[in-house]
């Protein structure tokens, strides 16, 4: 960009050239000249004109076409010389000095000839030379002209050599600057080199630790990829330490266990403060809890701890690497061996993980191969997930008989994925004698959030059913045996009894045993019922009569039967209920002997003075009835177990027992059977048991099933 002052002084240029023209054309019309002068002079100004043009016109060529125009001056210089027009030149020295003058930016060697010109002239003219005329006046014009071009000459060659000096300065400036920036860029680029070193060390000691999933080959490789990535002929030892239940465990690349002495002292220092360590030869031999390392001649040593990825306060062990050179580890190595800490952590947790999951899955084949049970897993379209080699010899079985149980388990699975709940249930496959009895109990896993899968466990009972059937046949045989004898021998007690005059007279004493034989008989009787009823429980061939009954009546009315067997001992027999209840479709004979059976054990279990209280309640879930006693109470390690068929309290406590075992598993049945819970609700050794049971009210769309089923026809 041009300077304003000149620019300015090109506009005042442009603005005399019309007299600078008007002069020489003045001057030229005051000169004498030939007709060969004129007409060279006529050429001159044609071929400038047509470089003015051309200059114009194509400025790239600038200074060719200024040669081409000094090689005119020239040639015209000698034209005038040769034809004797000496006055002429000073015509050349003008538009000379003005071209010199608008080309000076591009060079100063046009303004030569314009200088040299008038000197010609003037030494030329020499003693002849007068102040008359324009002629005579020419050489003192060219002289003053060249004086003029030499001066300009002269103060534009300065002006260049301040610039070129300028201008060397600032190229030496910018010349130290760029050495400056190289130099910058080389520390930079070696700088980048070592980091990419570095971090191509260390993502190839990544893959290396990654790649395996056996710890002791992880760590062995986290121990060979550290001594790479920090330099091998740099380090002398690396100890990766883990801290196990047992003490410190040490992994050392050159040295054996018992010289892991520095190592210690190493991981103690750095999982006390949870800080990495960094020590150059003057820590290590002039501090004395340092002496280990110096003991092993190393003069430099770094460790870093490794925190658990899962718990990030909590610190698993160090990385120490050590050398016996004196240069110390720098800070940027030590954010590459925290950086490879992280990583060769992670890579340990996951070789953990693998050693954990492949001991489970071990433990899980085992146990799925030696299970006697059969196993199969499902998930939610019913497609076989997982099974054992029993589930599949079972399967396989069933399908040589026939059988539909593959797709009464799929059937099952699809239930419980669509209900969510736990479910058991007995299946038969087959029929006839070559039936199967399973046991299935199906429930829901999710092992992960998007993940469902429905376990069912086959539990094969058919030997259990067949002994349990033999079971029923021989007491039902039994018993039957045992009704007919009993029945004759209570008929011929009650004639003997009743019509004592008939048979012969009997004595008191005769009579009290007669009453004790007819005592006996009748609990023998009762026992043998209880077995057929439970026998009966046993086939499903319990039979319900449902009626809409009222609970408070039947309460009232069993407590009478029974107040008079808990005088005899002593014992306060009462009832609480309230004033009313809602009715409830019950077998009356059935609740009768849940509630009978409650009283009569209750009356066993409470000692002379005791208190038994029978009580009912209504609830949302229905009718709930409770047998409170003062008795001796059931152990807490048995009230899981009071239900089960032939099982009798033992508490410690002697009573007498003149029962099966039967009564309660007679009531859990009974109760179940309505649709019902029977439970202990609390109980205490010595001060009593609450035995309660619930019966639904009779709105309950369930209870109306239960008992159309169970009704007879």
């Amino acid at each position: 960009m041009m300077r304003p002052e000149t620019e300015q002084l090109q506009t005042i240029i442009r603005r005399l050239l019309p007299l600078l023209a008007l002069g020489i054309a003045w001057l030229i019309t005051q000169f004498d000249l030939t007709p060969v002068i004129a007409g060279g002079l006529a050429g001159y100004g044609i071929i400038n004109v047509i470089l003015l043009l051309f200059l114009r016109r194509y400025p790239s060529v600038t200074n060719r076409l200024l040669l081409g125009s000094i090689a005119s001056d020239l040639l015209f210089v000698f034209w005038c010389i040769t034809f004797g027009g000496p006055a002429a030149l000073t015509v050349v020295q003008g538009i000379g000095a003005l071209r010199a003058w608008r080309y000076r930016f591009y060079s100063l060697w046009p303004a030569f000839l314009p200088a040299i010109i008038g000197f010609i002239l003037f030494l030329g003219a020499g003693n002849a030379m007068t102040f008359t005329t324009p002629t005579t006046l020419a050489p003192v014009g060219s002289l003053l002209l060249s004086l003029v071009v030499v001066a300009a000459l002269i103060w534009f060659g300065d002006r260049r050599n301040l610039a070129a000096r300028e201008w060397r300065a600032r190229y030496d400036h910018l010349r130290r600057e760029q050495k400056q920036q190289v130099a910058n860029l080389e520390e930079s680029n070696n700088e980048l080199r070592d980091r990419l070193r570095r971090m191509e060390a260390l993502g190839e000691s990544l893959r290396a630790i990654s790649s395996s999933l056996s710890l002791d080959d992880v760590l062995h490789q986290i121990l060979d990829s550290l001594t790479h990535m920090l330099g091998v002929q740099r380090i002398d030892d690396v100890a990766l330490t883990l801290a196990r239940p047992t003490g410190l465990e040490h992994r050392l690349l050159h040295a054996s266990e018992h010289q892991a002495d520095w190592a210690t002292v190493l991981a103690q220092t750095v999982m006390n403060s949870k800080r990495p360590v960094s020590l150059d030869g003057f820590q290590i031999t002039q501090q004395p809890e340092w002496q280990p390392l110096a003991a092993h001649q190393f003069r430099a040593a770094l460790s870093v701890p490794l925190f658990d990825p899962d718990q990030p306060d909590h610190i698993r062990g160090t990385l120490s690497v050590v050398s016996r050179q004196v240069t110390t580890f720098s800070p940027a190595e030590e954010r590459h061996l925290t950086s490879f800490s992280i990583q060769a952590m992670i890579a340990i947790r996951n070789a953990e993980f693998h050693v954990q999951l492949s001991r489970q899955q071990a433990v899980l084949s085992a146990v799925l191969h030696d299970m006697a049970d059969g196993l199969i897993v499902y998930d939610q379209q019913g497609t076989v997930y997982l099974d054992n080699a029993v589930a599949r010899q079972i399967i396989a079985q069933s399908m040589e008989r026939s059988g539909n149980l593959a797709n009464r388990l799929i059937e099952l699975a699809l239930r419980v994925h669509h209900e969510g709940n736990s479910l058991s249930q007995e299946i038969v496959d087959g029929e006839t004698e070559q039936a199967r009895f399973y046991h299935v109990h199906a429930t829901l896993v999710n092992p992960s959030a998007d993940t469902r899968l429905a376990v069912l466990v086959l539990h094969d009972v058919t030997d259990q059913k067949g002994e349990e059937r033999q079971r029923r046949e021989f007491i039902a045989k039994l018993a039957h045996e045992l009704r007919n004898p009993l029945n004759t021998l209570k008929g011929f007690l009650a004639i003997v009894l009743k019509e004592s005059d008939n048979v012969g007279k009997l004595t008191e004493r005769q009579r009290e045993f007669l009453g004790e034989v007819e005592d006996s008989a009748n609990r023998l009787k009762k026992r043998v019922e209880e077995l057929i009823e439970i026998n009966r429980n046993g086939t499903n061939q319990l039979k319900l009569r449902p009626i809409r009954a009222n609970i408070i009546d039947l309460i009232i009315t069993t407590c009478i039967k029974q107040q008079q067997q808990a005088h005899e001992k002593g014992i306060d027999l009462r009832w609480d209920v309230p004033e009313q209840l809602p009715d409830v479709i019950i077998d009356e004979e059935r609740i009768s002997q849940v509630l009978t059976n409650l009283i009569e054990n209750a009356i066993k279990a409470t000692p002379n003075g005791g208190k038994i209280v029978v009580s009912a309640e209504q609830h949302s879930q229905g009718i709930y009835v409770h047998v409170t006693d003062t008795g001796v109470g059931i152990p807490a390690d048995q009230i899981e177990k009071v239900f089960l068929p032939f099982y009798q309290v033992d508490n410690g406590i002697p009573v007498k027992k003149t029962h099966l075992g039967l009564g309660l598993a007679i009531c859990k049945q009974f109760v179940e059977a309505h649709g019902g819970k029977i439970w202990i609700a609390h109980s205490e050794v010595g001060k009593g048991t609450r035995f309660s049971f619930s019966l639904p009210l009779p709105d309950k769309d369930t209870f109306d099933m239960l008992v159309n089923r169970h009704a007879s026809v």
